[in-house]
């Protein structure tokens, strides 16, 4: 695990004493070395250039615009952070990030010095940042992430504050080591390292180039690339490199991943399939009357709509983000493939056209790791249901499955499923069930019965 004491009494000293040699570069020289514009280095006061520490440059990875928000994670004494002010203009906003109480300081103090007036600077960790989702247009760092524990959190963190298309830029150390302990896997390195090493230093906690692009794109970064390793190093088997990734928008990931997995797996074999969809049927039969207006969310390939055709139900509509299931559903349904009314589109890209007397999702919501796409989703459900309609929610119970198709999900109980509803959506009844899988594995899940009032 990271040492954040031995981190922080490090940088604490940096502060104090930016002359002091700590056996890497820093300072203008190091700026100038980076390729860092002239132009800055004059606009800027003279003395923020003591605490340049940068592993690289990570403004030659990609513009940044006038207006536009800018994290800067790992702000240190402000050097980058205060090159991101220059470069969003009084019209946008430069958010400085550290863990270190006086680099806080020092770069609170050295954005009144250059008399900035849109910078803020929080002190806080890299994996609970107190920002809004999808607020954010660029994130750059530079040489912090590696010196965090587990940077699959942060990267997850960094992907949530990020705008759609947002982009991500910023300089680190890696590991060209050739050999590493194998007992320490990609997934897991970034979270274990011997007493020994120096986090503080970026030698313990540094990653291969390969490990991190892996870890962007688990996290859902698209277009990833190690664009350069330059020249700066903190030991015999580290450099400097610079990374730029993009977070497409979580809609298009949903659209992409749905139809991979219709497109390779066979339907019926999947662990959510059910041979007989009778938990559902018996909801659906019990908030609704065969003439009632009602929809499937995230319907999939499942029979559950064979079952209500067959039971005589005439306006069933089913809505999936995947193309591909909708047309498995009307191949199998043959002659009666235009009964239901079929709706490609993401559940929070959705704008319901008519009302439903029933919402049924038998396994979608928990796959909503984004808070801006569950408010939309229950603003979506809100404006589709009539009034005293019943929307029924099925998710993995609290002690239950932490992932399902090779994705995470949340688990839900009746206290923060109530949590997530808006006024005017009241949660009337919760229960149990298990769902036994085409392989005879138990799933816990839950259902939550939530009217329109």
């Amino acid at each position: 695990m990271a040492d954040y004491k031995q981190i922080i009494a490090l940088y604490s000293e940096l502060v104090e004493q930016p002359n002091k040699d700590f056996g890497w570069a820093k300072g203008l020289d190091n700026a100038k070395a980076h390729g860092y514009s002239s132009e800055w280095i004059k606009t800027l006061p003279l003395e923020v250039w003591d605490y340049c520490a940068a592993v690289g440059n990570p403004f030659s990875l990609g513009d940044i615009n006038e207006g536009e928000t800018i994290i800067d994670l790992g702000c240190g004494a402000g050097v980058d952070l205060l090159v991101s002010a220059l470069k969003v203009g009084e019209r946008g906003r430069a958010i400085g990030v550290d863990i270190t109480p006086k680099m806080v300081e020092k770069s609170r103090y050295h954005a009144s010095l250059a008399g900035f007036h849109n910078v803020e600077v929080l002190q806080s960790s890299f994996d609970n940042i107190d920002i809004e989702d999808e607020s954010v247009d660029v994130v750059i760092s530079n040489g912090a992430i590696n010196l965090t524990a587990c940077k699959e959190s942060v990267f997850s963190e960094i992907y949530r504050v990020l705008k759609p298309e947002g982009r991500l830029m910023f300089a680190d150390m890696i590991d060209l080591s050739e050999i590493k302990d194998e007992s320490c896997s990609a997934s897991q390195s970034s979270c274990c390292s011997s007493k020994e090493e120096d986090w503080a230093n970026c030698v313990a906690g540094t990653l291969r180039k390969e490990e991190l692009i892996t870890m962007l794109q688990k996290a859902g970064f698209t277009n990833v690339e190690c664009v350069d390793i330059n020249h700066y190093t903190t030991s015999e088997t580290t450099r400097g490199a610079t990374f730029r990734a993009t977070k497409i928008p979580s809609t298009k990931v949903r659209e992409d991943y749905w139809n991979n997995i219709f497109n390779t797996k066979e339907y019926t074999q999947v662990l959510w399939h059910q041979k007989t969809p009778e938990i559902s049927l018996k909801q659906i039969e019990t908030y609704s009357e065969q003439d009632d207006f009602i929809i499937d969310v995230g319907c999939g390939a499942s029979l559950l709509v064979d079952e209500l055709i067959a039971k005589g139900y005439q306006n069933i509509f089913l809505l999936d983000t995947s193309k591909e299931p909708l047309d498995i559903v009307k191949k199998r349904l043959g002659e009666k493939a235009d009964l239901p009314v079929y709706i490609n589109s993401d559940i929070v890209n959705y704008t319901p056209k008519l009302q439903f007397k029933l919402w049924h999702d038998r396994a979608m919501f928990h796959f909503l790791s984004n808070k801006q796409d569950r408010i939309r989703y229950f603003d979506v459900l809100k404006e589709s249901l009539l009034p005293d309609g019943i929307a029924v929610i099925n998710t993995f119970a609290v002690g239950g499955e932490t992932e399902c198709a090779g994705l995470n999900i949340t688990q839900y109980d009746s206290r923060t499923i109530a949590e997530e509803l808006p006024s005017g959506l009241s949660l009337i009844n919760s229960e149990d069930f298990m769902h036994v899988t085409p392989r005879n594995a138990e799933q816990k899940y839950s259902s939550f019965f939530i009217k329109r009032v």
